[in-house]
């Protein structure tokens, strides 16, 4: 399993983070800087007819994307941002009502009303922050003219593409190229738990045996997770490692927690903190059995809260891991006080 960062994505993600550029993320997940200040960079050089497409095709609507996306997905000899643009441009109006009917309707025979649309939007349940009720009356208003619409989409494209994205990807290719690299690190560690820390967990549970999911990467896609169209394809934003990292400081802190759920192993931190303990010492200390006590010291050595060394007469002599502990500690106040917290 690998990361794809593929430029067509990518741009199809830097345009929907630009048309949503002026909604606020969620404090937990703080976001990109560096897209903040390229947004309102490139804000200042679009013309407000071209704004406003933006803000009526791409941040109004939900659709654009998700077709735009299967357009690329199913179109392989499609390998670049001019190319891409060309096959929006060459669209027939009837191949793209064809394409929404197949998508929200399959096999089922009915009009696309508002009405209907406005029951499929809700059933898919869409991002709070999207009306149905005006996704619905925009798609269906879009509908009655097709190749008006396809023009206006494939304009707005190529001149976002043309003006914003094209001069500004270069200032983020470093920014992007590191945050790849921290993403590869984590999934190379283990593919199931990274996809858990993303809140991917349903995805990757529903993968059959042996089936290799495609994932791609977009520095654009900021801190969000989606799938599109296929259960095996999945978008992970390159600001999504706040949302690992919090997952670690939980994983940690609850690890923390649970060395210290018995008074026994709270005391033995205690002891160790002030000298070396070697093992009977402790047995002793707390009239415990060998084995017993085995235990407890098993569970701080494996956390890495004791360091243990051999000593004369076949000793083990334990002490106090104080930097594992700090980071532990730093761990819990993460996890129960926010990243941004401050004294």
């Amino acid at each position: 399993m690998k990361l794809i960062n593929n430029e067509i994505v990518d741009f199809i993600f830097a345009m929907n983070h630009f048309a949503n550029r002026n909604k606020q993320a969620e404090s937990i997940y703080p976001g990109i800087p560096e897209l903040a200040e390229w947004c309102s960079e490139y804000e200042k050089k679009l013309s407000p007819f071209l704004l406003n497409d933006i803000s009526l095709i791409i941040e109004k609507m939900v659709f654009p994307s998700h077709y735009l996306f299967k357009l690329y997905t199913t179109t392989p000899s499609v390998k670049t941002i001019e190319e891409f643009l060309t096959k929006l441009d060459q669209i027939k109006p009837a191949e793209f009502i064809n394409q929404i009917q197949r998508d929200f309707l399959g096999s089922r025979k009915e009009e696309l009303t508002i009405d209907v649309l406005r029951d499929i939007f809700i059933n898919q349940g869409l991002h709070p922050s999207y009306d149905p009720f005006e996704e619905a009356e925009l798609l269906h208003g879009f509908l009655k003219d097709p190749e008006n619409f396809l023009k206006r989409l494939h304009m707005t494209y190529s001149d976002f593409y043309r003006i914003a994205y094209k001069p500004g990807r270069i200032s983020l290719k470093e920014l992007e190229l590191s945050k790849l690299q921290w993403h590869e690190n984590r999934l190379a560690i283990g593919a199931k738990k990274y996809l858990d820390q993303l809140g991917l967990n349903s995805f990757a549970d529903s993968l059959k045996d042996n089936e290799e999911p495609i994932l791609y990467y977009s520095l654009f896609s900021d801190t969000d997770t989606s799938s599109f169209w296929n259960i095996r394809t999945a978008i992970i934003g390159a600001g999504t490692d706040q949302r690992i990292i919090n997952c670690s400081a939980r994983e940690k802190a609850d690890e923390f927690f649970s060395c210290l759920g018995d008074h026994k192993r709270l005391e033995i931190l205690r002891l160790t903190a002030q000298r070396p303990w070697y093992s009977t010492e402790l047995a002793n200390h707390f009239e415990l059995k060998p084995a017993t006590l085995s235990y407890h010291l098993n569970i701080l050595v494996n956390a890495k809260l004791l360091h243990f060394v051999k000593g004369e007469s076949r000793r083990f002599y334990y002490s106090l891991n104080k930097k594992s502990i700090k980071e532990y500690l730093g761990f819990v106040e993460q996890d129960l006080l926010g990243s941004d917290y401050m004294e």
